[in-house]
């Protein structure tokens, strides 16, 4: 099954699991129709985490890596592990997102929450791997934030790049790329 298919399953799966639990009390659901509306239920669950997993590792596998930062490498998956078992565990937010879903049917929650768990990847482990390949460079009147992952410069552009401040260039000024603004110290070589 492509993942195409498999997501227009995951969301008739849970139309049909709205559907119902609209027309059909929870109850009798339950009880007399339990084989066919747990077998529904477990398919949901299973389309939910497939789209998570998904989802999320789409994005994580798009994070860039510096090829010999190999300590670098090691702690960002330890640490991208560690966030993913914290959140797989009771109360986490893949508990969360499955009451979302399967208890109160609300997609748009269970979206948010999935999201959530890529943010805190994003921002708790791969923000803090970026930020230490980026440093000050060049003469004390042209300083530039350059990072060795992608030997791109900072160009701060607040005008043209409103929500992120500036973008990631070429030494020509080409390929913009506005991911992962740097944090770092101002530069004190001036």
């Amino acid at each position: 099954m492509t993942d195409g298919e498999r997501l227009r399953k995951f969301h008739a799966d849970f139309e049909r699991l709205q559907k119902n639990r609209e027309k059909v009390p929870l109850e009798q659901l339950r009880t007399r129709y339990a084989d066919a509306y747990n077998a529904l239920v477990a398919e949901v669950q299973a389309g939910a985490d497939w789209f998570a997993e998904t989802y999320i590792k789409l994005l994580v596998d798009r994070f860039p890596r510096h090829q010999k930062d190999t300590a670098g490498n090691e702690w960002l998956d330890r640490k991208i592990a560690a966030i993913r078992a914290e959140e797989e565990k009771p109360g986490g937010r893949v508990e969360r997102y499955r009451a979302a879903l399967l208890e109160r049917l609300d997609l748009k929650e269970y979206e948010q929450l999935v999201w959530e768990i890529y943010n805190r990847l994003e921002v708790e482990a791969f923000d803090r791997y970026w930020q230490r390949h980026n440093r000050w460079i060049g003469p004390p009147d042209r300083r530039w934030i350059y990072n060795d992952i992608t030997r791109k410069y900072w160009w701060p552009n607040k005008e043209k790049f409103p929500t992120t401040g500036g973008c990631w260039i070429n030494r020509d000024y080409t390929g913009h790329d506005t991911r992962f603004p740097p944090h770092i110290k101002e530069d004190t070589a001036q």
